[in-house]
């Protein structure tokens, strides 16, 4: 959910919570409802998507960004907590600039054309996961179709 784009002060409380709770809590009940299954097998994977707004802060997108670095650090944590008790990996993925609905809405007028799409992320995060991977890894991939999206 990318929310409302607004200066910091005039986040609305409601929508803010919403955005958290489907950006972070809802992962969040993901891991726990899975963690007894990611632990018992020999090659779990746990990928989440992020943004750059979560490491690099910007104007208006107070709100989205916070969810993102939450999201980050609640996976890094997870990542910390599995690494010398069981197989399981994690990876964060930062698609970059991808020709989507919600990229539509936070920027009007630009040309998805010019975009990499959905499915070249896919692509990407399927190689990701044949891959091996220390965990706690973070990829970011190319944000237009004019560059290659970075192997991983």
């Amino acid at each position: 959910m990318l929310g409302t784009l607004t200066p910091v002060p005039a986040i609305d409380a409601k929508e803010f919570s919403k955005l958290l709770t489907l950006n972070v809590g809802a992962q969040q009940a993901m891991i726990a409802a899975f963690d007894p299954m990611l632990r018992a097998s020999q090659d779990a994977r746990v990928i989440a998507v992020t943004s750059s707004v979560g490491q690099k802060p910007r104007a208006y997108w107070g709100a989205y960004g916070a969810s993102k670095a939450a999201l980050e650090t609640l996976l890094l944590a997870y990542a910390d907590e599995m690494k010398a008790i069981s197989k399981v990996r994690v990876a964060i993925v930062d698609p970059g600039a991808t020709a989507t609905t919600m990229r539509a809405r936070a920027y009007p007028g630009e040309d998805p054309a010019t975009l990499q799409t959905p499915a070249q992320v896919a692509d990407a995060i399927v190689r990701l996961v044949s891959d091996r991977f220390d965990t706690g890894t973070r990829r970011r991939l190319a944000g237009s179709a004019r560059d290659q999206v970075e192997a991983v």
